[in-house]
């Protein structure tokens, strides 16, 4: 699964960050306790066939977080 990143819902224009988003997504993810892979402006989220539904809810409630937090960094 992605989530895009984008700066207008409407128009879709993708972000522009001052530093790489993947290292920034890396950082952010890793302060939530998660490793996000990303591409391009895209968040990955590529979690295990074997996952429980308590796991799958702890990642994507991270995966929110992360993103939350990783809004500061984004211009």
């Amino acid at each position: 699964m992605g989530i895009e990143l984008v700066k207008d819902k409407k128009t879709k224009t993708p972000i522009h960050t001052k530093k790489s988003i993947n290292k920034i997504f890396f950082e952010e993810g890793k302060k939530h306790g998660i490793y996000l892979r990303t591409l391009g402006n895209i968040v990955m989220l590529v979690p295990p066939l074997a996952i429980s539904e308590e796991e799958l809810n702890l990642l994507l409630n991270r995966t929110i977080d992360t993103i939350k937090s990783a809004q500061n960094q984004v211009v």
